[in-house]
C-alpha cells in the first residue's frame, strides 16, 4: 500500500515511534542535547556583552553615561543659561532614553570665615534628608558643619561669593551626604563632598541654594561660575543593540552643542561615557568568542555521539522489521531514509525544546537575561543546523548498523580497536598549547581600553587533554575488565550479579566510565580556575591597599565605635632607608592591626599573626617586604635617625605596593622618634557601610581595594568558566541519557534473567543492590577518574591562572570542595534513581510474557 508515492513502511514511518516511546524519548533527548549548546553559544555571547554593558552602566554615574555638558557662565548674563537648557531639552528629547535635564551652578564661597561650596541644583530638596527646617528661601547646610558652628534653621548667616557678601537665612539643616550611601542624583558631585580617592583636594561643606538665591547672592557681576547640564540615561533594559540609536542621538547632540557658539561663547565640554562602554561590551564579546565557540562545539559533538547511540538504539528496537526489509532487498541507504522519516518529528521536537531550554538556561544562570535580536536569530539558525546534523548522525549510524543485517557483513578493519586513538587529542592538546594565543588581555587601543581574557589555550588544551586521558582511562578499564573476566567473581548475590554484568560488557562499561570522567573533570577544572582567579585577584587588590578601605586622615582621630572591632590606626612615613634603598614605613599596633589588615593563609612565608606576635612580644624587630638582601641587618634609618631594629625579610605584607619595599614596625617605635607621620585608619568590611560610619572623621583621602580590580576588566574570565560549568552540566545530562540507554539496551535480557533469578531465591532487594553496584560502580569509577584528570589539568596549567602576573602574590589555588561533594551526591542520587527505575521495570515482568518474548 502506497501513500504519497512511498511504500507503506516508509509512508507510515513518521508515526511509528508512537508505539516505541522509549526510542522516541532517547532520540528526542539526543536532539535536545545537540541543540542546546548550539543555541546557547550565540545567546551566551549576547548576554555577556549586555551584562558587561549593564555592569558598567550600574557602576557609573548616570549623568556621565547620558550627556553631561559643562561650561562657564558670566553672572551678568544669566539668560544664556535658559537658552542652553531650552536647546538641550529640545534636542535631548529626540535621543532615546535620555531624561529631563538637571542643571547645576557651582561656585566656591565663604559662610562667615569658613570656606564652602555653594551649589544650586535642580530639585535638590527632593534628594536630601531634612533634619531641621526645610521651607522658604535661604541656604541649606549639612548637619555636621551646622552643629560644629552652632547654626540652626532660621538663623541668618553671611554668605560671600563673587566678591560680594549678603546675609541669608538658614532654610534647612540636612543630613550630610557623606553619612549615607551615594545617590545616583548626586554622583556627579560626589568628589566635591566626599573627596577623590588618593586625591589631595580639600573637602568643604556643601551649601545648597535655589537658583534664585544663588544668582541673587552673586549679584550681576561679571564673575564666571561653573555650570553643568546633565541628561541622565535610563539604562533599564539597555543592550548593545538598542544602544545604537542612543549613540547616534548622542553624537547629533554633541555636534549641535559644540557648534552652538552663540550659547557657549567660551569653552564647552560634552561628556558621554556610553560610546566607550558599548565598545567595551563588544570587546568582551570578542574576547569570549575564541573560548565559548570551541566549548559549544565540543558540547555539540558530545550530543552528536548520543544521537548516534540513539540511532543504534532505534536499529535494536526495530531489528525484526529491518531484517525482513533487508531480506527483501532493501539496502542500508533506504533503511537510513526510513530512520530519518521515523525520527524527524521527534528530532524537531527535541531541538525546539533545546532552543527554549538554552534561552531559559542562559537567562537564569547566565550573565544576563537580555538578548539582542541578532543573537536570537543566530540561535534559531544554529538550532536548524542542529536539526540537520542530528538527522544525519541518526541516519549514518542506522545505515551502518543496518548493513549488518545483510547476509555478507561489511568488512571491518582488524585491529582498529587497538589503535591508540587517544594520541590524536593528546597531540592536539600539546599543539594547541603552543600554537594558540597566551595573551591574557584583549583590547582595541581606543576608549574601550583592555579586558582580561582567558587565553584560548587555557580552555582548548585542557579539554583535549581531558578527552585524551579519558579515552586512555576507558581503554584501561576495558583491558582490566577483560582480564578479570577469566578469574570469576565474588559469591554474594548482589556483587556476583553486578560483577558478571559489568564483565560481560567491558566495552559499554569502559565507555560509560570514560564518558562520566569527562564532565566531572571539566566541571572541577572550570570551578578551580574560576575560584583561583577570583581568589588571586581579591588578594592582589587587598595586598596593594592593605585592607578593604584605608583612610588618610588630616589628624589622628578616635576610631568610630561602630568600626572598633575591625579597624586599626596606623602611622605612615615615607623617608626611611634600609640597605641603601628607600622604603615606606608603617607603624602598627600589633593588638589591632591583625583584625584590620588583609591576609590569606595561602600567601608565602610566615603568617601575619605570627609576625605580629613577634612585634607584640616587644622583640626589637622590623618586618620588611620587597628587599630580601636586608634580612638580618641590625639597624634601620628612619627620618635620618638610626634605630636598632633587627630586620626580618618576608615575602609579602599588607599595603605593599609593587616596586616599593615596605617596613613595618611597632607604632610606639615610630611615634617615639618625634617625626611628622601620616595617620591612617585601616578598616575591613563593606566599603559603603564603612564610608557612612566614617563620615565624621577628618578624612584627607581614602582608597578601596575593590577599585583595584574594578571596571569589569576581569568579567570575561568569569563568563568563560561560567559557560564551561554549564557545558559540564550538559555533559552530565548526556551521561544520564547514556546511562538510561545502557540500562534500556539490556532491559530485555535483565527481565528474562530476573524471572529466572527469582526462581533461584534471589530477592528483589538483592537484585536492587546488584543494580546499584553495577550502575554506582561505573559512575564511581568515572567520578574518581574525573577528579584525577582535573587534578592533572589544574597541575599542568595552574601557573597560567594569574591574569596579572606582574603583581604579587601569584596564583592562589582554590579547590572546589563544595562542587566535588555536590557531584558525588548527584552520582549517588542518579545511581539510586536509575537502579530503582530498572528494578521497578523488571519487577513487573510476568514469566509467561518473558517466555513468549524470548522466542
Amino acid at each position: 500500500m502506497n501513500h504519497w508515492g512511498l511504500p507503506s513502511p516508509w509512508s507510515r514511518a513518521p508515526w511509528m515511534l508512537l508505539r516505541r516511546p522509549s526510542v522516541a524519548v532517547a532520540v528526542a533527548a539526543a536532539a535536545f542535547l545537540v541543540a542546546l549548546p548550539a543555541a546557547a553559544a550565540a545567546l551566551f555571547l549576547s548576554a555577556a556583552g549586555n551584562a558587561a554593558l549593564q555592569s558598567q552602566v550600574a557602576d557609573a554615574c548616570p549623568a556621565y553615561t547620558g550627556a553631561h555638558v559643562s561650561s562657564a557662565l558670566r553672572l551678568d548674563n544669566p539668560a544664556l543659561l535658559d537658552a542652553r537648557e531650552r536647546a538641550l531639552t529640545t534636542e535631548g528629547g529626540r535621543v532615546p532614553r535620555l531624561s529631563a535635564p538637571v542643571t547645576t551652578l557651582l561656585q566656591q564661597g565663604e559662610l562667615g570665615r569658613n570656606k564652602v561650596n555653594l551649589v544650586a541644583r535642580t530639585g535638590f530638596a527632593d534628594h536630601v534628608r531634612v533634619l531641621d527646617g526645610g521651607s522658604g528661601p535661604g541656604v541649606w547646610l549639612p548637619d555636621g558643619f551646622a552643629a560644629e558652628k552652632g547654626i540652626r534653621a532660621g538663623d541668618r548667616v553671611p554668605v560671600t561669593t563673587a566678591g560680594r557678601t549678603v546675609t541669608l537665612p538658614v532654610a534647612a539643616v540636612y543630613r550630610d551626604l557623606r553619612s549615607d550611601p551615594d545617590q545616583p542624583y548626586w554622583c556627579s558631585l560626589a568628589e566635591l563632598y566626599r573627596g577623590k580617592p588618593l586625591g589631595e583636594t580639600p573637602i568643604y561643606p556643601l551649601a545648597l541654594l535655589s537658583r534664585e538665591d544663588f544668582l541673587g547672592a552673586a549679584g550681576g557681576s561679571g564673575v564666571q561660575i561653573g555650570t553643568t547640564i546633565e541628561l541622565p540615561l535610563d539604562a533599564d533594559g539597555l543592550t548593545t543593540a538598542n544602544a545604537v540609536p542612543v549613540l547616534d542621538g548622542l553624537q547629533r547632540l554633541r555636534d549641535d552643542t559644540n557648534q552652538a557658539v552663540d550659547r557657549y561663547p567660551d569653552r564647552v565640554q560634552f561628556v558621554s561615557n556610553l560610546p566607550a562602554m558599548t565598545d567595551r561590551a563588544n570587546l568582551v564579546v570578542r574576547a569570549l568568542t575564541g573560548t565559548v565557540v570551541p566549548l559549544a562545539a565540543a558540547a555539540t559533538l558530545a550530543g552528536l555521539v548520543v544521537a548516534g547511540a540513539a540511532g543504534g538504539f532505534w536499529v535494536d528496537r526495530r531489528r525484526a522489521e529491518l531484517t525482513v526489509l533487508s531480506a527483501r532487498g532493501v539496502g542500508p541507504a533506504a533503511l537510513a531514509g526510513k530512520a530519518v522519516l521515523e525520527v524527524a518529528l521527534v528530532v524537531a521536537a527535541g531541538v525546539a525544546g533545546g532552543w527554549f531550554a538554552a534561552r531559559a538556561l542562559v537567562a537564569s544562570a547566565g550573565p544576563s537575561g537580555l538578548f539582542t535580536p541578532a543573537a536570537v536569530h543566530g540561535s534559531i539558525w544554529a538550532v536548524a543546523g542542529a536539526f540537520g546534523v542530528t538527522l544525519g548522525a541518526v541516519a549514518l549510524v542506522a545505515a551502518r548498523r543496518a548493513a549488518h543485517l545483510f547476509d555478507v557483513p561489511p568488512v571491518r578493519a582488524r585491529g582498529a580497536r587497538w589503535v591508540p586513538w587517544e594520541l590524536l587529542p593528546l597531540a592536539a592538546a600539546v599543539a594547541s598549547w603552543f600554537l594558540l594565543g597566551d595573551d591574557v588581555q584583549a583590547g582595541s587601543g581606543g576608549a574601550a581600553g583592555t579586558v582580561a581574557r582567558v587565553p584560548p589555550r587555557l580552555v582548548v588544551a585542557p579539554i583535549l587533554l581531558v578527552i585524551a586521558l579519558a579515552i586512555a582511562a576507558a581503554r584501561a578499564v576495558r583491558w582490566l575488565l577483560s582480564r578479570a573476566r577469566a578469574r570469576g567473581g565474588p559469591q554474594r548475590p548482589g556483587w556476583f550479579l553486578a560483577s558478571r554484568r559489568v564483565l560481560a560488557g567491558p566495552v559499554a562499561a569502559a565507555v560509560l566510565t570514560g564518558a562520566t570522567a569527562v564532565p566531572v573533570a571539566l566541571a572541577v577544572y572550570g570551578a578551580s580556575v574560576t575560584g583561583s582567579v577570583d581568589r588571586t585577584l581579591h588578594a592582589e587588590g587587598q595586598l596593594i591597599v592593605g585592607t578593604d578601605v584605608v583612610f588618610s586622615l588630616e589628624t589622628r582621630a578616635p576610631v568610630p565605635p561602630a568600626l572598633a572591632d575591625r579597624a586599626s590606626l596606623v602611622s605612615a612615613y615615607g623617608n626611611a632607608r634600609v640597605a641603601g634603598s628607600t622604603v615606606e614605613v608603617l607603624g602598627v599596633d600589633p593588638a589591632t592591626f591583625g583584625r584590620a589588615a588583609f591576609w590569606d593563609p595561602a600567601l608565602p612565608g610566615p603568617s601575619l599573626d605570627e609576625l605580629l606576635g613577634r612585634l607584640a612580644r616587644g622583640e626589637p624587630v622590623a618586618l620588611l617586604a620587597g628587599l630580601n638582601r636586608a634580612h638580618g641587618m641590625s639597624t634601620v634609618d628612619i627620618g635620618g635617625r638610626s634605630v636598632p631594629l633587627s630586620v626580618v625579610a618576608v615575602p609579602q605584607l599588607p599595603g605593599k605596593k609593587s616596586g616599593n619595599p615596605l617596613l613595618v614596625v611597632r607604632q610606639d617605635v615610630l611615634d617615639g622618634l618625634g617625626l611628622v607621620t601620616r595617620p591612617q585608619l585601616w578598616v575591613r568590611g563593606d566599603p559603603d557601610e564603612i564610608l557612612a560610619e566614617a563620615s565624621g572623621l577628618p578624612v584627607r583621602t581614602y582608597a578601596e581595594a575593590a577599585n583595584v580590580t574594578a571596571a569589569g576588566v576581569y568579567s570575561p574570565i568569569t563568563y568563560t568558566f561560567g559557560f564551561l560549568a554549564a557545558v559540564s552540566l550538559l555533559c552530565g545530562a548526556i551521561i544520564v541519557v547514556g546511562l538510561l540507554l545502557y540500562l534500556t539496551a539490556k532491559a530485555r535480557a535483565r527481565r528474562s534473567a530476573y524471572v529466572l533469578l527469582r526462581r533461584m531465591s534471589v530477592t528483589p532487594a538483592d537484585h536492587w543492590r546488584a543494580l546499584c553496584f553495577e550502575v554506582g560502580g561505573l559512575l564511581l569509577a568515572g567520578f574518581a577518574a574525573g577528579l584525577v584528570l582535573a587534578v592533572v589539568a589544574v597541575g599542568l596549567t595552574a601557573r597560567a591562572f594569574d591574569v596579572n602576573p606582574s603583581t604579587l602574590p601569584g596564583t592562589l589555588l582554590s579547590p572546589p570542595w563544595g562542587l566535588a561533594a555536590g557531584l558525588a551526591a548527584a552520582a549517588a542520587v542518579t545511581t539510586a534513581l536509575a537502579a530503582g527505575a530498572a528494578q521497578r521495570a523488571v519487577s513487573r515482568a510476568r514469566p509467561a510474557e518473558v517466555l513468549r518474548d524470548a522466542r
